[in-house]
Formats: structure tokens, C-alpha cells, sequence
């Protein structure tokens, strides 16, 4: 059986069997700790692993040494780079985030997750976890699990996220437990319908997730007029095939560039892409999110409108109505009336542009008001707050510079200054 990718031998029939293989190792790592008799530490390990960003051996010793020992071996066995990874392209595909940052924000909320839920086999698994749902107009647990993807994205592409004990690294580390952990409770407790869904978050469903983080995203990126080498695409997508093989994901299901990539969400979406109530309602639960986020209601219409529009081109290959199956058809009409909503922020005939370039026209100001939106909330007094290096947030301008007109003498070791705010 061969560990490498091959497009041609992807098809319906091998796309099934792995519906039914999840993550061994972790699941295992936490049958263990649960077979162990003290089912509380599995809080206590979340909890651990929640509060610090470094493992180190020993760590879990207050939780026994028999879950100890589990927990040592699980994180020994999964910071191991494969050997195939190549440091100069994970760096090149670092700084393309570090460029464009901003943009897969965005793409990340209006492409990537709505691309997700039109999987209903896969969607219905969030939707029994119920963390990625509004309740009684309570957006904190939709917050914080929009965030934790968020987060991911962050650590993993920042730089050096990918080296030994490296953010990103150790993110995944934790993720894969947090899987387990699911699926743990979904077949235990919730008696998920395994004939009928497949496993949760079986190896179909971890491809087509990591399929949004990388060609989907470039695929946006592209919607939105930024020119990349195939050298740029293909070295972001190895820093998501390098991800996908430490989060536990088969090398088959690992394409290494864009067209691949493409081609392999494409073979997924029309294995799994169908209509459903779970997917309509966590779509609509991310745009609450998102308008929550950006103040007044001028951005009202936006993310259901960006949403439509960046899921054409899979929609396109696919043959599927991705749009109609989480509920957000109807471009055309939010158009006209975003244009109405904007009119007394965005001045010129934006009603006459051709539809890329009134995305391309507003998606600007949009990614960066959503951006600003997320760090103002995660960071006003939560007890869990959404990290971005300063080095990224210089780059994305979300730190302001300022300039020295006039500074005066020294003065007991203090001197004042007339300085102006530096145009980002």
C-alpha cells in the first residue's frame, strides 16, 4: 500500500473507506487515560494542556504516573517533523502569510469554515458538539471555537510555528487530543450514528479541512486579484501538508501543490457536499458572529454575500450547489443592498463594477475591520485571548508607527516628543 499522494488513485470507493479510520494514536492516547479509572483527568489534562504552550516530559506528573507516562509517549511521538519536510518552503510559505495575513482571515471565515459545512456528514458533527452554535444570543462558545481555528492558523503559520516546542506546533499536539476527545463522547455518550455519518472526524473529514486551510484559501486569494507564483502556492501548501502529517492525517489524502490540493476538495465536496439543517444553521451562526464583530450594520449583508461568491469556483468543479445547501443564495440581490449600506462610507460607482472588483473594492476595509473586531473582543478582559506576533501585526497594520517631528532634551533620563501617525 502506498504513503504517498496520488490524485488518480482518489476516487469515491477509497474516499469511503476512509470515512471509517480516525486518529489511533490519539484516540488511544485518551481510551487509556480514561481506561485508567479516573475519568477526571481528562478535564485536568485539557485544562494542563490549555495553559501552557510548551510540553515538556513530566509535565502531566501530578495526574498519576500511568497517565503521565501515556501523555509523555503521545507528545515524544507526535513533534517529530516528517522527513520529507523541507525548512526553506515552510519559510517561503510563512512570509506569504506574513503578506497576506489579512486576506486569509477573511477567506479563512467566508471560504474555508462555509466550505466545511456544506459537508452535512461532517457538519452534523459539529452541530451535536454544539460548539459552534449561538445560544440565547450567547456568541462566547461559537467565539471561543472560531477562535481556537483561528488560533491555529496563526501558530501554525507564524514564523517558526512549525519548529521544535513552536506554537503551531504544539497546537496541533493539543488538537488532536481535543479530536479524541469528540469522538470519545460523541460514540460513548451521544451514541453517534456511525453507519450513517461515518466515523466523527474521520480521515475524509480531517482532508477536507485541511483542504480549506490550503487550496481554498489560495483559490481566494486569487478571487481577490493576488498574483502568486506556482513557486508561493506550492510552498503554502506544503506547510498545510506538513500540518496535515502531524495532525494525524493519512499521506495519501496529502497533496504537496495547488492543483492537487484543488482537485482533491473538489473529489470530497462531490463525495460529501449535500444540503442540511446542521450546515445551514452553523453557517448562519458564523455570520451572526461576524456582524457581531464588526459594529453598526453597514457590513450587514457582506459575509453571507463574500460567502456565495468565494464558494463558486468549487461550486464550479464540484457540479454542487454549495451556496443553496447552507442556505445563503441570492448574490445579486445582496449586492444592491450592500452597495446601499456602504454608500456613505465607500464614494464611486461601485453599482457599474464587474463583480470581482467590487469584492476586491470592499474586501479591504472588510478583512481588516473583522480582524480588529477579533482582537478587540478576545482581548477585552477574556479569560482566553487571541494572540498575534508583533511581527505580524506590523506587517498587517494593525500596530501603529509613528514618526519624531520634535523631541526635546533629556531631562532626569525623560525627554517628550511631537510625533505623527505614520499612513499604513
Amino acid at each position: 500500500m502506498s504513503s504517498t499522494f496520488d490524485i488518480s488513485a482518489i476516487d469515491a470507493d477509497l474516499l469511503a473507506s476512509f470515512r471509517n479510520i480516525t486518529d489511533p494514536l490519539a484516540d488511544q492516547t485518551i481510551e487509556k487515560i480514561i481506561e485508567s479509572g479516573k475519568k477526571e483527568h481528562v478535564n485536568q489534562m485539557m485544562m494542563m494542556l490549555f495553559r501552557n504552550e510548551s510540553f515538556e516530559k513530566g509535565m502531566f506528573s501530578t495526574l498519576g504516573d500511568d497517565v503521565s507516562k501515556v501523555l509523555d509517549a503521545y507528545i515524544e511521538t507526535t513533534q517529530k517533523l516528517p522527513d520529507w519536510a523541507e525548512p526553506q518552503k515552510i519559510k517561503d510559505g510563512e512570509r506569504l502569510f506574513s503578506l497576506y495575513g489579512p486576506e486569509i482571515f477573511m477567506l479563512l471565515n467566508v471560504s474555508s469554515l462555509p466550505l466545511c459545512y456544506t459537508c452535512a456528514n461532517g457538519a452534523q458533527v459539529l452541530y451535536d458538539t454544539g460548539r459552534l452554535l449561538v445560544h440565547n444570543n450567547n456568541i462566547d462558545p461559537l467565539a471561543r471555537r472560531l477562535m481556537e481555528t483561528a488560533q491555529m492558523v496563526v501558530n501554525v503559520l507564524a514564523e517558526g510555528g512549525l519548529s521544535p516546542q513552536g506554537k503551531g506546533l504544539v497546537t496541533v499536539q493539543k488538537v488532536r487530543l481535543i479530536h479524541a476527545s469528540i469522538r470519545y463522547y460523541l460514540k460513548q455518550k451521544r451514541q453517534f450514528d456511525t453507519k450513517k455519518f461515518g466515523e466523527p472526524i474521520n480521515q475524509e473529514d480531517l482532508a477536507g479541512t485541511l483542504m480549506s486551510f490550503g487550496p481554498v484559501i489560495l483559490s481566494g486569494l486569487r478571487k481577490l486579484n493576488v498574483k502568486l507564483s506556482d513557486a508561493e502556492e506550492n510552498n503554502y501548501m506544503h506547510c498545510w501538508r506538513v500540518v496535515g502529517y502531524l495532525m494525524g492525517i493519512d499521506e495519501r489524502l496529502l497533496p504537496d501543490n495547488y492543483r492537487d490540493g484543488f482537485e482533491l476538495a473538489t473529489r470530497i465536496l462531490k463525495n460529501q457536499s449535500s444540503e442540511s439543517e446542521a450546515g445551514k444553521a452553523l453557517t448562519d451562526s458564523c455570520i451572526q458572529f461576524i456582524n457581531y464583530l464588526i459594529p453598526g450594520n453597514a457590513f450587514s449583508e457582506v459575509p453571507a454575500y463574500f460567502m456565495d461568491y468565494f464558494l463558486q469556483d468549487f461550486a464550479a468543479s464540484s457540479g454542487k450547489n454549495l451556496s443553496q445547501f447552507i442556505g445563503i443564495s441570492g448574490r445579486q440581490d445582496r449586492k444592491e443592498r450592500i452597495i446601499l449600506g456602504l454608500a456613505k462610507l465607500i464614494v464611486g460607482g461601485l453599482s457599474h463594477l464587474e463583480e470581482h472588483h467590487f469584492v476586491q473594492k470592499i474586501s479591504a476595509r472588510f478583512n481588516k475591520k473583522l480582524l480588529e473586531g477579533v482582537i478587540h473582543h478576545f482581548n477585552d478582559g477574556k479569560s482566553v485571548q487571541f494572540f498575534i506576533p508583533p511581527s505580524l501585526k506590523k506587517d498587517w497594520g494593525l500596530i501603529d508607527e509613528w514618526d519624531n517631528l520634535i523631541t526635546s532634551p533629556s531631562v532626569f533620563g525623560k525627554r517628550l516628543s511631537l510625533q505623527k501617525k505614520i499612513n499604513q
